[in-house]
């Protein structure tokens, strides 16, 4: 099982890469769990899921019911007595959706890195994190928002790998510089950056020369059949197949030092 998250700016293909990476994954026989963390989620439609099997999906921060069952407390009750650790295990199973080998979940938006809010809701998801990323046993591709929120420094030691996309852009790049000082205060020590939208050498070497600290696992082309995809609906994985050749290449480097994801 591999424990991967995914971050980076709004509008750079962080999605897009989650959901090719959830496919590269699953090409080797792995279960996986692509968990949308975006308070924004578009990973279903990425993914290509159908709409009626996508429209089955409720975020979990969502579901207040079930937050005040679990926690005992009701969402917003800041500084009302809270469990802590709820029981979640059930969660993941029961409200993901399933489509070509891949299930899906939504979580919702979680506040503050490694911290959080005082309220259920965070608690909530906080515990569902801990459990996917320490006891689920299977493969946990977790897409996030810009940064590393729904981490803390117990569950962020069992993240394998932190992917973080950027593209040739002053503002992506000082995004990634932010996420990489979050996730080095969390412990977290295997990090990487894919580059996409790439178009030329020329943006592999501006990226390059802009994190000469960080890993580079690969690049991805700019793609107009990427984007025409992800404007229908249809998945990535499907769309473009030097797109995907080029993930299968950068999948492998992120998981070199873990072992190969190939069969032999």
């Amino acid at each position: 099982m591999t424990k991967i998250a995914v971050s980076g700016k709004g509008g750079v293909g962080k999605t897009t890469f989650s959901a090719l990476l959830a496919y590269i994954l699953t090409e080797n026989g792995q279960q996986v769990y692509a968990i949308d963390a975006d308070p924004s989620p578009t990973l279903a439609e990425t993914l290509g899921f159908p709409a009626q099997t996508a429209a089955q999906i409720r975020p979990i921060i969502e579901m207040k019911e079930l937050i005040a069952e679990r926690t005992g407390a009701k969402p917003g009750e800041y500084g009302s007595y809270f469990k802590l650790n709820p029981r979640v295990d059930d969660i993941p199973a029961q409200f993901s959706a399933t489509y070509r080998n891949i299930r899906l979940l939504e979580m919702g938006a979680v506040k503050g890195a490694g911290k959080g809010c005082a309220c259920p809701e965070n608690a909530m998801l906080k515990a569902l994190t801990s459990h996917l990323l320490l006891q689920e046993q299977e493969t946990v591709i977790l897409d996030m928002v810009a940064g590393a929120e729904h981490l803390g420094r117990g569950t962020a030691q069992a993240v394998d790998a932190m992917v973080i996309v950027v593209e040739r852009g002053s503002r992506s790049l000082k995004t990634a510089r932010t996420i990489l000082a979050m996730a080095a205060d969390l412990g977290i020590t295997n990090m990487w950056i894919v580059g996409n939208k790439i178009r030329n050498p020329e943006d592999q070497d501006f990226i390059a020369n802009a994190l000469p600290q960080v890993k580079i696992a690969g690049w991805l082309p700019f793609s107009n059949r990427v984007i025409d995809a992800e404007r229908s609906g249809l998945s990535v994985y499907d769309a473009d197949p030097e797109f995907v050749a080029q993930g299968r290449k950068i999948v492998g480097v992120i998981l070199s030092n873990g072992g190969s994801i190939w069969k032999t």
